[in-house]
């Protein structure tokens, strides 16, 4: 378990978080959906970068079998980059399933 992750989480989930509010609040989104898309958003940031550090070599290898490639050797920078991106990836996710559940979801203004 490699904790750099967890220390990008902490810089990361927070900002993600609060450009989610401030879009919302922006978009003149109700108080109750600003704070929950913010909090929604900024725990599967957190959550996806936990799940990297947690899972680190398990994920690394999963990719290297997608791929058919054999993982003889990894570089740890190489470990440390596939870790952070997965988490950026999730956050990437997140972001954008907001996006579209608040311009396009039920929750959308008319």
């Amino acid at each position: 378990m490699t904790l750099l992750p967890i220390v990008a989480a902490l810089f990361v989930s927070p900002a993600v978080a609060a450009l989610v509010y401030a879009d919302a609040r922006r978009r003149d989104l109700s108080r109750r959906y600003r704070t929950a898309a913010a909090s929604v958003v900024g725990f599967a940031s957190f959550a996806g970068f936990l799940a990297a550090s947690v899972l680190g070599s398990e994920l690394f290898s999963a990719y290297y079998r997608l791929l058919n490639q054999p993982a003889i050797a990894v570089t740890p920078l190489d470990l440390l980059f596939s870790l952070l991106l997965f988490g950026f990836a999730i956050t990437a996710l997140a972001v954008l399933g907001y996006g579209l559940t608040s311009r396009y979801g039920p929750l959308a203004p008319s």
